[in-house]
């Protein structure tokens, strides 16, 4: 019997504590934004896993996952394209998102700045009810890893006592005074609870309201507003998630009605563009994907016309192996700088007879030269910024430069029907802007030349020809 009863009083302590879980406020810790670009990503990491692990060590709040984080910001990353802010999820608009989404009372926004040598590390306590900042802390620190481990603890000591204060210890505030030699009921902290909750009216400290009165005097008025706050989040966000949080919370609510209808066009409009949409996010992704990455291999076709004595048209053939060496994801100016290499194969045909009509070659024959053709292999450096265009179609627009030196070869005829082959080494280069479009596909245009002092062939009337032009170029690619 003393055993059973043991086993009944642990049941009932469990129960107990998991029921005081759901009136326990929801908090979203988000990932620290590096303002001052110092510090190393796996330190960041760390320190926002830590930052998780004291807020929920102070026992006050149920802490969300930071799996679930993960999967929810893939959700939204699918939702607004690909969008780069949605990537990172360090400004203040995609985090209150993030934890809108997750369902949370609150998040915690912390930043690292670095200004005159040293470190302030400050986070923002934000209500997603009110989509505003209602409690703010910082602290210096010198930038070593242990210094931020210790900025942290103050952080959150700081935080949670204001939050507690403010929110939390509502029975404290009612504490009689010293002179007084008795202590007022607990009908009358109650009362006094509830009437302090009354004139915040917010979420935050009905729930705290009914952690501390469960069948309290307001109990009642607490779930009803709490309800109404719920529903007309719901409505604000007015997302399958939010309908479905208000649904778990409360599933007889006010709102249940309007929930199962939202809920059911939600899935009407899901199955009307499931298809287009899945076809559209393939698509898409496409250009996106490749251009996150560290490396970007494209492949290219041109058509072009060569400026010479005389006048060619052509086409070319390349690859490119570009690498990402710096990245800015929104903003002004948000794009990706690319450093590279490649080559390409030039061919080029003579549009009409050269500029003289015959010449003296070495052994004092006279030759008439009909026509040539101009092969280049260029081998350049690579070195363009893409910018992004926030364009269902258009994804990215970027400026290239590539200097580097070609291997050249004449191809001449003559009216004997014989050839000469006449072969330099050139200085090249090219300057050219490309669109990438979001299945992937690559549209560029540019100009570029070959430079070399060999002199080839020189006529009775003083023409030269050196192997140089200027062309300018059509074309179109893919990445790979």
């Amino acid at each position: 019997m003393k055993k059973i009863c043991i086993v009944f009083v642990l049941f009932l302590a469990v129960f107990q504590l998991f029921a005081d879980d759901d009136d326990k406020i929801k908090l979203a810790v988000m990932e620290f934004e590096d303002m001052s670009g110092k510090i190393e990503e796996n330190i960041l990491a760390n320190a926002t896993e830590y930052l998780r692990v004291v807020f929920a060590s102070t026992n006050r709040y149920i802490i969300i996952s930071k799996d679930r984080q993960k999967e929810t910001i893939k959700d939204m990353r699918k939702k607004f394209n690909n969008d780069p802010s949605y990537k990172a999820c360090t400004d203040k608009n995609c985090q209150i998102q993030l934890g809108q989404a997750l369902s949370a009372d609150l998040i915690v926004k912390t930043t690292v700045t670095s200004f005159a040598g040293s470190y302030t590390l400050s986070s923002e306590l934000i209500d997603l009810e009110k989509e505003a900042t209602i409690i703010a802390a910082k602290e210096d620190y010198d930038g070593s890893d242990r210094a931020l481990k210790t900025a942290i603890d103050k952080l959150v000591e700081k935080i949670v006592k204001v939050e507690t204060e403010v929110n939390g210890e509502i029975a404290s505030q009612e504490k009689p005074k010293k002179q007084e030699s008795k202590a007022p009921s607990s009908n009358s902290r109650d009362t006094a609870a509830c009437e302090y909750a009354r004139q915040k009216n917010q979420s935050i400290t009905w729930k705290t309201y009914l952690s501390k009165y469960p069948n309290g005097e307001c109990a009642g008025e607490a779930k009803d507003a709490l309800d109404s706050m719920a529903c007309k989040n719901a409505e604000k966000r007015n997302t399958v998630q939010s309908w479905q949080q208000y649904l778990k919370e409360f599933p007889n609510g006010k709102c249940e009605f309007q929930a199962a209808e939202a809920m059911q066009q939600f899935e009407a409009r899901e199955g009307d563009l499931k298809e287009l949409s899945a076809q559209d996010a393939a698509l898409y992704s496409k250009a996106d994907e490749k251009l996150e990455g560290t490396f970007s291999g494209r492949w290219n076709l041109g058509l072009g016309i060569a400026f010479n004595k005389p006048n060619m048209v052509g086409f070319s053939s390349g690859l490119d192996f570009d690498f990402k060496v710096f990245s800015k994801p929104y903003g002004a100016g948000a794009g990706n700088l690319f450093v590279g290499f490649g080559f390409d194969l030039r061919y080029f045909l003579k549009t009409g007879e050269y500029g003289f009509a015959h010449w003296n070659d070495y052994d004092g024959r006279e030759r008439d030269y009909v026509k040539n053709n101009l092969i280049n292999i260029p081998i350049q450096l690579n070195l363009g910024y893409e910018f992004k265009i926030n364009n269902s179609t258009l994804r990215y627009f970027g400026l290239w430069f590539s200097p580097g030196f070609s291997f050249d070869l004449d191809i001449c005829d003559y009216d004997e029907g014989d050839k000469d082959l006449f072969f330099t080494i050139s200085f090249s280069w090219e300057a050219y802007m490309n669109m990438i479009f979001k299945n992937g596909m690559l549209l560029n245009i540019g100009f570029g030349g070959n430079k070399s002092k060999k002199e080839v062939l020189k006529g009775d009337d003083g023409d030269y020809w050196h192997l140089d032009h200027t062309f300018l170029m059509i074309g179109t690619g893919v990445i790979f």
